[in-house]
């Protein structure tokens, strides 16, 4: 069993501290290029998902997507639980995983991807086929994350965490998002409390450290 990773990217991060916070190790292999935000020409070519993480299994299999990955091993590791213990709890940390991603993690990929020079051609990831960035997808990306962190302000208002009273995979996401969202100089809003208590907390968890 081997995880392919990328030490700069977003979505592999997302389950390294998933793996961290079960304490569940795994061989970790790093798919991108030393220096250069690209990933190995070898990578590409071995593997048709094209993008990390990516988990080979020890029979060949490929489970590629964070969350798909981390149910894997949420079915063969469920202590502690960090897709909800019962069917109420996992629909709504699944349901709020999934709102964080597309209305946060991928409104900054919109602008990162497509306002990066160095994503010239790159504007999708996985792609083989050289596809153009759109300027006016950056103006969107901004858009979409500010309305992000209206929503999740809402959110966290009065609870500890993304989905309710527990530590879950939406919380990971959440934070993988804002982090990235910080390295494109889109930060949390400076009025939105409860997500900077939130985001505080999360930061300071041992898994996120390691």
């Amino acid at each position: 069993m081997k995880l392919y990773s990328w030490d700069i990217a977003p979505n592999p991060r997302r389950v390294r501290i998933y793996l961290a916070e079960k304490g569940i190790e795994v061989p970790i292999e790093d798919a991108g290029l030393p220096g250069r935000p690209f990933l190995k020409p070898e990578f590409l070519a071995r593997h048709r998902h094209r993008r990390v993480p990516l988990l080979v299994l020890d029979d060949g299999t490929e489970i590629g997507e964070a969350m798909a990955i981390c149910r894997y091993f949420e079915t063969l590791h469920p202590e502690p639980p960090l897709m909800g213990r019962d069917a109420k709890d996992r629909a709504l940390v699944e349901m709020w995983e999934r709102l964080v991603e597309w209305e946060g993690l991928h409104a900054v990929s919109e602008f990162f991807r497509n306002s990066k020079r160095s994503f010239s051609g790159r504007a999708l990831a996985g792609s083989s086929t050289a596809i153009d960035q759109i300027p006016a997808l950056v103006d969107r990306g901004r858009q979409r994350t500010a309305l992000f962190y209206e929503r999740f302000e809402e959110q966290l208002a009065g609870r500890p965490f993304v989905a309710g009273d527990a530590f879950s995979v939406a919380d990971i996401t959440a934070l993988c998002t804002i982090d990235f969202a910080n390295f494109c100089g889109l930060g949390i809003p400076a009025n939105c409390a409860a997500l900077q208590r939130w985001y505080a907390q999360v930061s300071a968890r041992p898994s996120v450290k390691a």
